[in-house]
């Protein structure tokens, strides 16, 4: 995959803010659309104003840094105006992921961020959607795990209830007491991010989790790649492997750091092998399900767990099965009905999903199983 190495070469250019010249010819709209997927192409403006030979990949790739560059701003204007309100209302918020994250990048405006993530506690959680709804955002999909809220033309912001649900199992109790792990964000009193060891384990937790979702991209491991080139003499790494053994993603852990030093720390790259090479793919909705039916043993049971959730999941989209758990017929029916008028259209979504569970095949199901054990994924 000759463009797949010279996208990460140019991305290491840039980022050590010097010139990138390939000594061998790749396929320009190739290197474009990989570069696309793995959300690094606005990386490529440097290398193509000055190497691209076509007029047309040139003018897209300054479209994307430019557009990157507009998002980037307005998203920082409205985490400052969430944070400085939240902070005035004495809202205890954890800001997390991407937010925090672009931070340790050389040029942070270059993070590309889908959304911005918040967590606040529960006691406050109504208090912060009505002050986001005074801000002019409207409230777009609930989720088990957070509140959708959105602005025009592009501000996404995910109200997280919880960073890691009960359903995901690994590191649910350890990061269900979350404020013990934080520290303060910035000159605020009230609000917070992990502290660096815990940062970098929700990090690779959030990788894996996402994994197991549609897959990840090249943008994720430079994430781990610069965290642990910036903090790494301050890093307890005593701490983090304990805590990766003990959920059991010692070996998972290991091998993304392996990839991200291949890729982002070494001056000459080897063949990628096929984990490199699925990652390289980018994410999609066929890797969740040819995963889900493998670990559920079957398209059936898949089936079923995607339409009726069981009453743990059910419980953080809908508390009052807590209280009163025979309503949970009710609430499936309530959660189906909610899907049909949803801006997001969940339910084409999951109609989507469903066509795919009928048309996945066993091989792929296979490929899937046996690349997520090789990764470390149990």
């Amino acid at each position: 995959m000759k463009e797949a190495k010279s996208l990460l070469e140019i991305v290491k250019c840039f980022l050590l803010e010097k010139d990138c010249t390939l000594d061998y010819d790749i396929e320009e709209k190739k290197l474009y659309q990989l570069a696309k997927v793995n959300q690094l192409s606005n990386f490529l403006e440097n290398w193509a104003q000055k190497n691209s030979k076509s007029e047309a990949i040139r003018n897209q790739i300054a479209q994307d840094y430019s557009a990157q560059i507009v998002k980037d701003t307005n998203q920082t204007i409205e985490i400052e105006k969430i944070l400085n309100a939240f902070e005035e209302n004495h809202i205890k918020t954890l800001i997390v992921k991407g937010a925090v994250i672009k931070d340790i990048y050389p040029q942070n405006y270059m993070r590309q961020m889908c959304d911005i993530d918040i967590l606040v506690e529960h006691d406050d959680f109504k208090k912060a959607s009505k002050i986001m709804k005074s801000m002019g955002y409207q409230k777009y999909y609930n989720y088990e795990k957070h509140l959708i809220f959105t602005k025009d033309p592009f501000i996404i912001v995910e109200l997280h209830r919880k960073l890691i649900l009960k359903k995901d199992v690994i590191g649910y109790e350890y990061f269900n007491d979350i404020w013990p792990l934080c520290v303060k964000y910035q000159n605020y009193e009230n609000i917070y991010q992990l502290d660096t060891n815990h940062a970098y384990v929700f990090c690779i937790l959030h990788l894996l989790t996402h994994f197991k979702f549609t897959g990840i991209k090249a943008k994720d491991i430079l994430d781990v790649y610069l965290y642990l080139e910036t903090y790494k003499d301050t890093l307890n790494y005593d701490l983090l492997d304990k805590i990766f053994r003990d959920f059991g993603i010692q070996d998972f852990a290991q091998n993304i750091k392996n990839i991200a030093y291949k890729w982002f720390g070494t001056d000459k790259m080897d063949d990628f092998d096929e984990i490199e090479s699925f990652i390289l793919k980018g994410s999609n909705l066929m890797n969740r399900v040819n995963y889900s039916i493998g670990e559920n043993d079957g398209k059936f049971k898949f089936l079923l767990q995607l339409l009726f959730p069981n009453m743990e999941i059910m419980q953080e989209k809908f508390p009052v099965l807590k209280k009163v758990p025979l309503l949970l017929p009710a609430m499936w029916i309530t959660r189906i009905g909610k899907d049909v008028f949803s801006k997001e259209n969940s339910l084409k979504t999951r109609f989507t999903t469903i066509k795919l569970i009928q048309e996945a095949d066993k091989q792929e199901i296979q490929n899937i199983k046996d690349i997520y054990q090789k990764l470390g994924i149990k």
